[in-house]
């Protein structure tokens, strides 16, 4: 370490101490720094880059504010410390933004950003008290307390919540992957991987953090900013890293949405969709069956989740709890039609409304022609009110909300019902919402058509996902693992495990487990005969088959052969 001597213009003498670690550990922060403070003012950045940057920047300016510090620069101009802030407790809540608007679930956060925000309000307060302590000559707190504060409370209280807010936001993800388990699990992976790995990284650099703070308490002898180098350039080097890989799945995260807006407006100008051939017309529905984006998933998903299903009551619970619960709303409620008294009644509900067992909270009933969802009825037109204080049609139920998205459930010009959502946001429903809702709309009343009627669609063999499971065993021979099971043949197939169920029952004769195993039961036959497996025992060639003991191997054997897998080997042997 060497000193730089400088002139203060009181003519006192400070030195500044300088070295390679602390001079290269400011350049890059300040770089950074730089670089963050320039793009965020930048138009046309989307929501998830402008907090990545925020939090980039300003978790940057707590290292800076300590390095100069560590360099004296602090104490030969005291009148910095007044701008110091307590930035490293609002570093957290900007992550958990982050994660939050990156996967399209921002109105919880917003809904909640207060608690979020807490701590960072609180230190805020409390380094403002020790400021106006500190030009109060150290009137409430002496000295020594507010070194130990600064020195001990503070850093503690960053770190936890720093690792808290790594912890939550691998939560996050984790809960958002289950919610979407029904989608395809790449679809789902490819977009929350490489977050996982950032959270799971932050969380390790916290855990040297700790162990820093540790080996300081340990060694009294140590003391200086030295032990911390090492760490503040692993940080340096992680938010560096978080904006270039971050920056990189953002372009292509916003590149996807584009090609999918432009999919929706297509398709929203002319509603002929579809491609669900088991619930929804050809001469109806224009097909985006070969499409890879959530809308097709989501809609394959619930056409075959509601096949089974025989009467009004299920089909719009399953509408409710199936449908609308994997599109992250707050709320919905299925309204339908007694034509008797031309009113709508609620029948079902996802969110507040929604006490379980199929019933739901204070049920109301609306007249055709009353209210946002009355006019929508009686128009057959969906409508989308941004602000719904500006509409004096609105009718509170539940609570008051901001923002509704109403769209009719009609089959052939004939009123069924209205499916309604409303949001605590304004401005909440985008033309995706509303296009997911005409077709979840169209497919309720088909399948409430086909009730009515006792007019349920019959499977052949030619049904489309049967192909697609059989062609799924013979090409990629999935069988082979142990552990598959029908939860994950569906999600392969973007289909419920109910309807793949029904589809192998019928169309086979026989459920999943002996379907598979038939599979299985064929391959070792050929593993039997085959010279390559000469030397493997019978239990080992069962295991390599796919079953997951031997009892299990030796028992399916013979109920699809009529011989043990021994005898059947020992019979193939002499007569070749």
């Amino acid at each position: 370490m060497y000193s730089l001597n400088l002139q203060t213009p009181n003519s006192k003498k400070l030195a500044l101490h300088w070295n390679v670690f602390n001079a290269i550990i400011l350049v890059a922060t300040t770089v950074t720094i730089l670089y963050c403070g320039a793009r965020i003012f930048n138009r046309g950045l989307d929501r998830p880059m402008k907090f990545m940057l925020w939090f980039v920047l300003f978790s940057n300016i707590v290292i800076v504010q300590v390095i100069l510090i560590d360099i004296g620069i602090s104490e030969a101009f005291p009148f910095i410390l007044l701008f110091y802030q307590p930035f490293q407790f609002l570093c957290p809540v900007l992550f958990i933004a982050f994660t939050y608007s990156y996967i399209e679930r921002f109105s919880y956060f917003t809904k909640h950003k207060f608690l979020f925000s807490l701590p960072f309000i609180l230190f805020f307060l409390f380094y403002t008290f020790l400021k106006v302590n500190v030009l109060f000559e150290y009137t409430w707190i002496s000295k020594q307390t507010a070194s130990w504060i600064g020195a001990e409370l503070d850093e503690n209280s960053a770190l936890a919540l720093s690792f808290c807010s790594a912890v939550w936001n691998y939560a996050i993800i984790s809960r958002y992957e289950n919610e979407m388990g029904n989608l395809p699990f790449e679809m789902v992976i490819k977009k929350t991987n490489w977050l996982k790995k950032t959270f799971l990284l932050m969380t390790f650099l916290c855990l040297l953090w700790g162990l820093v703070i540790v080996y300081l308490k340990m060694n009294p002898e140590v003391s200086g900013h030295g032990p911390y180098y090492p760490l503040w350039l692993l940080f340096i080097s992680y938010y560096i890293g978080f904006l270039v890989w971050g920056a990189k799945h953002l372009k292509q995260k916003e590149k996807k949405n584009f090609e999918e807006t432009k999919i929706i407006r297509s398709v929203n100008r002319d509603f002929q969709i579809s491609g669900l051939q088991e619930i929804f017309d050809d001469s109806e529905l224009f097909s985006i069956q070969e499409s890879q984006y959530q809308i097709t998933e989501i809609l394959t998903y619930f056409a075959t989740s509601l096949f089974d299903k025989k009467t009004e009551s299920e089909v719009v619970w399953d509408i409710a709890k199936n449908c609308i619960a994997r599109l992250g709303l707050e709320d919905c409620v299925i309204y339908v039609r007694n034509a008797k008294n031309n009113v709508l009644i609620q029948r079902a509900a996802f969110g507040d409304k929604d006490m379980g067992d199929k019933k739901i909270l204070s049920p109301i009933e609306i007249p055709v022609g009353k209210g946002i969802v009355g006019s929508v009825a009686q128009n057959m037109e969906w409508e989308m009110v941004n602000d719904v204080n500006q509409d004096e049609r609105y009718i509170i139920d539940d609570k008051h909300r901001q923002s509704e998205l109403a769209v009719p459930i009609v089959y052939e010009n004939r009123l069924m019902g209205v499916l309604d959502s409303e949001s605590s946001f304004k401005d909440f429903f985008t033309e995706k919402h509303l296009l997911l809702f005409q077709l979840i709309a169209k497919l309720t009343a088909t399948k409430l058509h086909q009730i009515k009627k006792n007019s349920y669609i019959s499977l052949t063999d030619d049904n489309c996902y049967y192909k697609r499971f059989v062609s799924w065993l013979e090409t990629e021979k999935p069988y082979l693992d142990p552990n598959l099971s029908l939860q994950t043949s569906s999600d392969h197939l973007s289909i419920s495990s109910g309807y793949l169920s029904q589809i192998i029952n019928q169309l086979s004769g026989t459920n999943f487990s002996e379907f598979v195993n038939m599979y299985r039961v064929g391959c070792a036959k050929n593993m039997l005969i085959d010279s390559e497996f000469h030397n493997y025992t019978i239990a080992a060639i069962g295991l390599e088959a796919g079953f997951n003991s031997k009892s299990a191997f030796y028992n399916a054997f013979k109920k699809h052969s009529g011989l043990t897998p021994t005898a059947y080997r020992q019979r193939c042997l002499m007569v070749s």
